[in-house]
């Protein structure tokens, strides 16, 4: 595919957090329908699985509000860890389009000496298209990692490091209510990553006082310690948890918003989130500098961190069971508004029928690895060693198919563009370290 290259005059303003990032309209700016200008809202819920939402089957009911809440969509991310997915959600793009990627395929272990770059200054992002369209526009987060390759694409950007989802959005219903004109709000809740607070509600069962239960522990795979079972069990019951908590905030929080009726709502993930399903297949396939394996995010296209679900009020969703894509986000809220141009996306909006396959690439651990997901076939490819695996993204079975790895391999990008470098201060290098970034 090929590297967007709109152009952009820009006008750069400091304030307290970035440098913000203000487009002048141009041939690709949507053209929006000044009297239709309904308000928008993403709610990206960090580490989130599919799988883990009540509606899905799940044992324990850790998502009531969202489960009666518009339409659902199963989607595969576009990368598996935060820095390179968020971009992904709000440019309708892949990372290798984007720019918001490490610069070559070689073993990476995500450390502060060496971020990948930004968002590429020649890519929109969703907050400069409505921004062009005179709507106001914010970004709230919890996870600093969220904020980093997008700084300066909203007019307002606000970081509350590991804030509680209630506390993150009560500042964002604050700012909702002080606007008078459209708005588009993004947030990103960061409570299902670690490490996770203390919930004020237990309606799984009490969380017993286990040593760092609210971190990782086991993480190099030995399962077969006498204490880990327990630590599994209990783990499992904390995330459902804290799932609960932020099921519930959100609730409170659109009903709160008095103009709900009149805002396109999407709640999503950037990413899923791993407990130990696929400790011997990693340790057999890919190598992790850190020598983790099977927990967490970052280090293995495997499904229980692909697989996030993509919720949404907007009317007209597609009813096809056909997994989808967080490329797609874009292009379905551009759709809803009606808004007409000429940008060359790799997402389709929801309201269409698709059966194309969709992309996962960008580890932050080990060498590069990239995902092309067609039904229930997946395959996964590391460029540097030329490993390829296929499984059952159902299943998780493996299985041999010389010619169907041929098949979804040519859908995967020989190239990548690359971002603007990016440069971390020592308050930015501390927060990450404390969610876990860094040893």
């Amino acid at each position: 595919m090929l590297r967007q290259t709109a152009k952009r005059g820009v006008n750069k303003i400091e304030n307290l957090y970035d440098s913000l990032l203000y487009m002048s309209k141009s041939d690709d700016i949507p053209n929006i329908d000044p009297d239709i200008r309904p308000n928008v809202l993403i709610i990206t819920i960090d580490c989130l699985r599919n799988d883990r939402l009540s509606r899905t089957g799940y044992d324990r009911r850790t998502t009531p509000f969202l489960d009666s809440f518009g339409n659902h969509k199963s989607a595969v991310t576009a990368a598996p860890w935060t820095f390179s997915s968020v971009p992904s959600i709000l440019t309708g793009l892949y990372p290798h389009r984007h720019g918001a990627a490490y610069s070559n395929d070689s073993v990476r272990n995500q450390d502060l000496s060496n971020p990948p770059n930004g968002v590429s200054e020649d890519v929109y992002t969703l907050s400069e298209l409505l921004s062009g369209a005179g709507y106001e526009t914010a970004f709230f987060t919890a996870i600093e990692t969220a904020a980093i390759p997008i700084r300066g694409r909203f007019s307002k950007m606000v970081r509350r490091h590991n804030a509680r989802c209630d506390e993150l959005l009560k500042e964002l219903e604050k700012w909702w209510s002080s606007q008078k004109g459209p708005r588009f709000g993004y947030i990103q809740l960061g409570d299902l990553h670690e490490p996770f607070h203390n919930p004020s509600k237990t309606p799984f069962g009490n969380i017993p006082d286990i040593e760092d239960i609210d971190r990782w522990r086991f993480q190099d795979g030995n399962t077969g310690n006498e204490h880990f079972e327990t630590y599994r069990i209990e783990k499992n019951r904390y995330y459902d948890t804290i799932l609960y908590e932020v099921d519930q905030a959100i609730a409170t929080f659109l009903d709160a918003i008095n103009d709900i009726d009149d805002t396109l709502v999407v709640v999503t993930s950037d990413h899923g989130e791993e407990f130990w399903e696929f400790v011997e297949f990693e340790r057999k396939y890919f190598d992790d500098p850190r020598d983790i394996y099977g927990v967490g995010h970052g280090h293995a296209l495997v499904p229980p961190v692909l697989d996030v679900p993509i919720v949404t009020n907007i009317d007209g969703v597609s009813e096809s069971e056909a997994r989808r894509s967080t490329t797609d986000i874009l292009p379905t809220v551009l759709e809803a508004i009606g808004a007409k141009s000429n940008l060359n996306l790799d997402g389709i909006g929801l309201q269409m029928d698709s059966s194309e396959p969709v992309l996962c690439q960008e580890i932050a651990y080990g060498a590069n690895q990239m995902s092309v997901t067609l039904g229930n076939e997946h395959l996964i490819y590391e460029p540097k060693t030329e490993i390829s695996v296929t499984m059952n993204f159902e299943t998780g079975e493996l299985y041999k198919n010389s010619e169907l790895a041929v098949e979804l391999a040519n859908y995967l990008p020989n190239s990548r563009c690359l971002g603007e470098k990016v440069k971390l201060s020592e308050d930015v290098y501390r927060r990450l370290s404390e969610l876990g970034y860094t040893e």
